[in-house]
């Protein structure tokens, strides 16, 4: 499977966690969205027969610009996802990113931003999804065609519109927030994911990468000894994933936070460093956060038949679909 998403941002807990590290790429698209998509004018758009308008703060103009919900969901889902994608993959991407603006409109009334300047989003591709420029997606049609399909649909926990997980693969699995992000979301567990082949990838580096990458991080990690001896696992759950390591056996650093040093396709890894070549092999399974719905998991279902709705279910269990268009329960999970 090769280059599966045009791009993404990083993990981040402020409502919708991203697949945070560099992805493997699959067969469904055609290479990575540009920042310059990001950074085209967003018109002004009225009359939408669900949803609200987003407020997006750009962060280059320090305006704000206005786009309707339903059109929003279209160019975030094009900026993730290609048009050849199983179309229950797509209508459940896009229920996910209905989610998520309804959470981050949730979170801003209930918290406010104040470098938001009152808006539910920004330009700031760190921290929020790409809205890609219509005009550089020729297949734009396609994703309003689908995000009209799920129009108001959105997933809700507790009267909420739920926190949006999602990864590029879990492996064979999935993992539960709790583990990842120390945080208990009950629709967030570990749950499986169908992927024969564990999306499992070899990296390889010298020890002079690996010195490089990790002191240059931070100030805060300082590796003193033999190469042998700079990465030591602390904490790993009994499925492979790495919580925590010591860095020159006295610096904690999460799993998480090390492959994202170390450019790791996830945070479930081993590895082995060889002495006579000064070469650590990390092999890795998954891509992404490992939290939430896996896309490859989620195509892999809707190949088997699965609906949209089956795959939600599945990877968001508890998690009750509503639709706000008709003011009533689309799917109990």
């Amino acid at each position: 499977m090769k280059n599966f998403f045009r791009g993404m941002t990083v993990l981040t807990l402020a409502l919708l966690i991203f697949p945070a590290v560099p992805f493997l790429l699959g067969s469904f698209f055609p290479g990575e969205a540009t920042e310059a998509m990001a950074a085209a004018e967003i018109p002004r758009i009225y009359g939408e027969e669900s949803g609200f308008e987003v407020r997006i703060f750009d962060v280059v103009s320090r305006e704000i610009k206005y786009i309707g919900a339903e059109e929003f969901t279209a160019r975030t889902l094009a900026g993730l996802l290609s048009p050849s994608c199983p179309r229950e993959l797509l209508k459940a991407q896009a229920v996910l990113m209905n989610t998520y603006i309804r959470r981050r409109r949730f979170e801003e009334i209930r918290s406010p931003d104040p470098a938001l300047s009152g808006c539910d989003v920004s330009t700031d591709l760190g921290a929020f999804p790409l809205i890609c420029d219509p005009e550089n997606v020729p297949e734009i049609e396609v994703f309003r065609e689908i995000a009209a399909e799920v129009s108001g649909e959105y997933l809700s926990y507790g009267g909420e519109p739920c926190t949006v997980a999602y990864c590029y693969s879990a492996g064979t699995h999935t993992e539960s927030a709790e583990t990842v992000l120390g945080v208990d979301l009950p629709y967030l567990r570990s749950v499986s994911s169908e992927e024969p082949d564990g999306c499992i990838k070899s990296v390889t580096y010298t020890a002079e990468e690996v010195y490089a990458r990790i002191s240059t991080a931070s100030a805060e990690y300082i590796l003193l000894g033999e190469p042998q001896d700079w990465i030591t696992i602390d904490k790993k759950e009994p499925d492979g994933y790495v919580a925590a390591v010591l860095l020159d056996g006295k610096t904690s650093v999460s799993g998480y936070d090390l492959a994202k040093i170390l450019n790791l396709p996830s945070a479930r890894f081993t590895f082995r460093y060889s002495p006579a070549a000064k070469r650590f092999v990390f092999t890795v399974s998954g891509s992404g956060s490992l939290v939430g719905m896996s896309q490859r998991g989620a195509a892999a279902m809707a190949g088997e038949g699965k609906s949209y709705r089956e795959i939600l279910g599945h990877f968001f269990e508890g998690a009750e679909l509503l639709n706000e268009r008709e003011g009533e329960r689309a799917e109990k999970r």
